[in-house]
């Protein structure tokens, strides 16, 4: 017998694709593995640590080996991010001053 997902689960998968499907060359052009972008909690466990903390990663990718071109790509993706609608946290994995400035848009 295989899982079926739940109506929730189903709408926060095509929620994501939706998220991912225009920022494709965004992805590709920060630099980012596969894995980053395989659901949600792939994507916030990047922005939370830097690196895939909770997920395997066989590129062992990090957020501090971005050039500086592709960081600011990152950033301007992590601002979609929130801005599509996906509830605020403090991203850590950004510069102070990022968490700053993303904070003062998007924080409580």
């Amino acid at each position: 017998m295989g899982l079926r997902r739940s109506p929730e689960q189903t709408r926060a998968a095509r929620e994501w694709a939706a998220f991912l499907a225009p920022n494709r060359a965004r992805l590709s052009a920060a630099g980012l593995p596969p894995v980053a972008t395989q659901s949600v909690t792939h994507w916030d466990d990047l922005l939370r640590h830097g690196r895939f903390a909770h997920h395997d990663d066989p590129s062992h990718f990090s957020i501090g080996g971005l050039s500086a071109e592709q960081y600011a790509v990152f950033v301007d993706l992590v601002e979609s991010y929130f801005l599509a609608g996906y509830e605020y946290f403090a991203p850590a994995a950004l510069r102070v001053e990022d968490q700053v400035r993303l904070s003062s848009r998007f924080g409580a």
